[in-house]
């Protein structure tokens, strides 16, 4: 053997083997990543508001979603993906917050998650997020206007799908995201920062915010305990669309769905979605009244 032919076999040999090193690396993190809990017992309904419990199919998984019509027929309505370690039972509180300020919800929980059948994995998710946006867009013919809202996993499961949903969304709402699935690892301890390079970037949250075409509004805590607040303030320098970013003060990573804090947290968000304008967000009524003016700024 050549040395020509010696140095290409050792080429092809170190190529496979990072090949390989990378593929085993994403399916040990895939397996930890991913934290589901049983379905919980609040609905809206017990918090006085109806709803509609839904079962519907993503490939031969059953799912489970649950509906809030606004009392208006022709209401805006937003699409939540909800984050990891929560079910929809954790979002009750927020499907009746934004039912009492006249905006439609449906949440759904992936695959594994809540009593959907099926075990998590970042294609299932995909799958998951396509047909939930299919069952929402057939819920909600009338609704003035169709928002998407992914809040920290669900931001990523969001972004990843946005391109292939038809028609484009009024608006997209990034809460509590993050800007690299692969620096999100690092963050939570489910690999060393010298060995991350191994694992592919499945969720380049700061890629795919450069595809967006629609109107999109970053919110995020100062003081964020799970993500760093730095995350948003990337992903917005990433987004070449109509945009706002809002930092919020002294909100842990969970506020969105915390009910003592949802004043703060969803005010500017329920601006966007009456008034439909990142530029002018607005007072959304009451609750961003409440708001602390300071609250909403640039970093």
């Amino acid at each position: 053997m050549t040395r020509t032919r010696l140095f290409l076999v050792i080429l092809i040999g170190l190529a496979l083997l990072v090949s390989v090193g990378r593929y085993s690396a994403f399916l040990l993190v895939e397996r930890q990543a991913f934290t589901t809990t049983p379905r919980g017992t609040l609905t809206p309904e017990k918090l006085g508001v109806p709803s509609q419990q839904i079962v519907f199919h993503s490939g031969d998984r059953a799912l489970h979603g649950s509906y809030v019509q606004a009392p208006r027929l022709g209401a805006a309505a937003v699409l939540i993906f909800h984050g990891d370690e929560e079910n929809v039972a954790d979002w009750a509180y927020v499907q009746k917050l934004l039912y009492e300020n006249g905006v439609s919800s449906f949440v759904f929980d992936y695959s594994g998650y809540g009593s959907s059948t099926g075990a998590p994995s970042v294609r299932h998710l995909d799958q998951d997020g396509l047909s939930a946006h299919q069952r929402f867009m057939a819920l909600t013919p009338q609704a003035s206007r169709h928002y998407l809202l992914g809040f920290s996993l669900g931001a990523a499961v969001l972004l990843d799908i946005l391109p292939d949903l038809h028609p484009a969304p009024n608006g997209v709402v990034i809460a509590s995201g993050f800007a690299s699935a692969r620096e999100a690892t690092i963050a939570v301890g489910l690999m060393p920062k010298w060995l991350a390079w191994l694992l592919p970037d499945v969720w380049d949250n700061e890629s795919r915010m450069r595809l967006v075409q629609s109107p999109v509004l970053i919110v995020h805590s100062r003081a964020d305990e799970v993500l760093d607040w730095h995350q948003a303030v990337r992903l917005s320098k990433a987004v070449t669309s109509p945009h706002r970013l809002v930092m919020l003060d002294a909100l842990t990573h969970d506020a969105a769905i915390t009910p003592q804090d949802q004043d703060r947290y969803w005010g500017p968000i329920l601006g966007f979605f009456h008034s439909g304008d990142v530029a002018d967000i607005g007072m959304a009524g009451l609750m961003m009244s409440k708001q602390k003016k300071q609250d909403v700024n640039q970093p």
